[in-house]
């Protein structure tokens, strides 16, 4: 049995596996010696000191620049720590110092992101195996081209998400975005909803209104409902659900669905949530995946023999 697969003695049944297997937010109890282990080394930084004896003498001190910058960004109060001296007895000071305070912060996980997206000593393998373990819902990947934290989607999903974020060009570095605003740890739905829309109109604005400046998904889904031949290439259709209805109504839900795309609105329902962001960037997914994979198209005119 590979440790992939392994449980507990006693977690057999199907209700058991299922308690133990489930994903936990935060930093639970089973967790938290080690997180805070993980943390410690990725806030140090080696420091020359003076000489002695003719010998470079180098210490461990607090990193205080990476220390106050991430408090600062995280609303964290942060004593001053700065000293002039290098040593090692400082900077074990120092450390205790600066951890007694971030054990405090409301969302320690936030303190984990920040240092991978800026330390430099974090080590994101490190914690990435340490996430994997407790079960936690989040793992490292990677937002805004740096590493950081995102919400833990089954393998088979995320794969296939890097592929078509991967090669489809500029509407896969927009579907990125839309991933890490969505999955994130401090998600943005609306801003995911709407760089998932823009996505999908980078790779269908070429193949359907290539000369067309202005073209938005709209004026796309209106194109194609009105020449009425586009589809795709399935040998079998079934009469209730053909292809050309079912890219229609994908491209009609996630046009339809971003109420929050214009102000001045009394009666919209306000943001979008969560759930309709994870709709719409799976939506985004498909459709960026077959407009760049060529496979929406018009049937093509008959060579003359």
């Amino acid at each position: 049995m590979s440790d992939e697969t392994w449980r507990p003695l006693g977690v057999d049944t199907e209700d058991a596996v299922a308690e133990y297997d489930a994903l936990h937010d935060g930093v639970p109890e089973w967790m938290t010696a080690a997180f805070w282990a993980w943390v410690r080394p990725a806030l140090m930084a080696r420091r020359r000191g003076p000489s002695v004896y003719g010998q470079a003498y180098y210490a461990h001190m607090l990193d205080t620049d990476l220390a106050e910058q991430m408090c600062q960004a995280l609303r964290i109060p942060l004593p001053n720590l700065r000293k002039d001296s290098v040593d090692s007895g400082i900077g074990k000071n120092q450390l205790a110092a600066a951890i007694s305070v971030l054990v405090k912060h409301h969302a320690p996980l936030q303190i984990a992101d920040y240092l991978l997206a800026h330390g430099g000593h974090a080590q994101a393998g490190e914690l990435d195996s340490l996430l994997a373990r407790s079960k936690s819902a989040w793992e490292v990947g990677s937002r805004h081209g740096k590493p950081g934290l995102v919400r833990r989607v089954p393998q088979g999903v995320q794969e296939a998400a890097d592929s078509v974020m991967a090669r489809a060009g500029r509407a896969g570095a927009r579907l990125a975005k839309a991933w890490g605003e969505l999955y994130g740890l401090t998600p943005d739905p609306s801003v995911a909803y709407g760089l998932a829309v823009k996505a999908v109109e980078d790779a269908a604005i070429p193949v359907v209104s290539p000369t067309n400046e202005r073209a938005t998904l709209g004026t796309v889904l209106a194109q194609i409902e009105q020449q009425g031949d586009w589809g795709l290439p399935m040998e079998r259709e079934h009469d209730r659900a053909p292809s050309r209805e079912v890219l229609i109504s994908m491209m009609r839900m996630l046009w339809h669905g971003q109420h929050d795309r214009h102000g001045g609105q009394p009666a919209a329902p306000g943001d979008v949530s969560i759930e309709e962001a994870t709709v719409a960037v799976s939506l985004a997914v498909t459709l960026v995946n077959l407009f760049d994979a060529d496979v929406v198209a018009r049937p093509r005119p008959a060579v003359a023999r």
